[in-house]
């Protein structure tokens, strides 16, 4: 699932449309805003409120667009971007076969089908890219995200104990991952 142009239009499962289409280095800042959104939450992301300026992360962002062996998908609905789903491929030799996925969507879109519609676009994409191996990291406790890997064939590797800080409490990671190859044979 390579989209061209403007993307794919989709309903939601509670009816509402919205379109998956590729990130754009323009999508830049309307994406730093969406994670923006999202940290304010406190429990989704690692960085915490403030601690990314959003020109900074707009700036990290379009760049990371822009690099051919990247995967960006954007999910907008009335022109605003509501998910995003990424895929950062290393350049190392070592490592060249992995994709590290990270995906963020609004509190009003969860639990509609976006993050299940994203991930599916990224394994398709993987797949065509001949990756071995996409990664990512979860808290444990966003058991909606965990559902979803899962559904699509992630596997958990194991957890990081108290691998991040959050305020005065210390938050596991659990480490996942999908192996497009071993999903051929299946």
């Amino acid at each position: 699932m390579i989209l061209t142009g403007s993307g794919e239009a989709k309903t939601a499962r509670d009816g509402r449309r919205w379109t998956v289409r590729p990130g754009r280095p323009t999508d830049g800042r309307a994406l730093a805003r969406l994670f923006a959104k999202v940290r304010e939450e406190g429990r989704w992301l690692i960085t915490t409120p403030g601690s990314v300026s959003e020109p900074s992360e707009a700036f990290w962002i379009s760049e990371l667009i822009r690099a051919s062996e990247h995967l960006a998908l954007v999910a907008e609905a009335d022109g605003e971007a509501i998910g995003n789903l990424l895929i950062s491929v290393d350049r190392g030799r070592a490592t060249e076969h992995i994709g590290v996925l990270s995906i963020c969507i609004a509190a009003e879109w969860r639990d509609v089908g976006i993050g299940s519609e994203l991930v599916a676009g990224a394994q398709a994409w993987a797949h065509e890219k001949g990756l071995r191996k996409i990664s990512l990291g979860v808290f444990p406790d966003n058991e909606r995200a965990i559902a979803v890997y899962e559904h699509r064939g992630f596997v958990r590797e194991g957890v990081r104990r108290q691998q991040y800080r959050s305020g005065d409490e210390y938050r596991d990671e659990v480490l996942m991952a999908w192996f497009p190859m071993e999903a051929e044979d299946r």
